[in-house]
């Protein structure tokens, strides 16, 4: 099976919330990390002004139809036409965020809908969340998720790259407990 491991930086926990960046580990551990200049400034909260926007080269972002386009191109070479399984570190809004970007493919749509615009390699329901397998494992989902991988992962919290190679160290880590083996048994089925 094919993974990616995914983590999105957003303006707020709220519907009309804007992406401001994304990064995206393979399983094999490479990587895709995206800014994007055309989130909603106007909903910069305190938080992501002290925690996430301090981290970002700003002459690096682009806009989301020229993220979509670099995502898009990563994700459909790694797929190499197989189906891709996403691990988000949250429980939806990441997923969500990132297939919106494929309303960036069909701009002539008036309405956006993932079932029928998402490529074939994502247009599944086998994606997964990070704090639902900490949970099945028996482990309280706010762990301090850096210290359950014994801070193995370098880098700065909040940044999208950093976080989604620490879902992936988690993911890893968590395919050892024994209440998951029966779920690692069928990735490698």
């Amino acid at each position: 099976m094919k993974f990616v491991f995914i983590d999105a930086e957003y303006t707020g926990e709220h519907a009309y919330t804007t992406l401001v960046s994304l990064g995206l580990v393979t399983l094999e551990g490479d990587s895709l990390y995206v800014t994007l200049n055309d989130y909603d400034r106007d909903q910069v909260t305190e938080w992501l002004r002290n925690n996430v926007l301090p981290m970002i080269d700003e002459r690096q972002s682009v806009s989301s139809t020229e993220a979509y386009r670099a995502i898009s191109a990563w994700l459909e070479a790694y797929a190499n036409g197989r189906q891709i399984n996403l691990v988000s570190a949250g429980l939806g809004s990441d997923l969500l965020l990132l297939f919106e970007l494929w309303r960036h493919a069909r701009p002539d749509l008036k309405y956006f809908h993932a079932l029928h615009c998402l490529p074939v390699y994502l247009n599944h329901t086998k994606h997964f969340d990070l704090n639902t397998l900490f949970f099945v494992a028996g482990i309280d989902p706010d762990v301090s998720r850096e210290a359950f991988v014994d801070y193995s992962v370098e880098g700065e919290r909040h940044n999208a790259l950093h976080d989604a190679r620490v879902v992936r160290e988690c993911f890893l880590k968590l395919l050892q407990r024994p209440e998951l083996q029966r779920f690692a048994k069928c990735l490698s089925e």
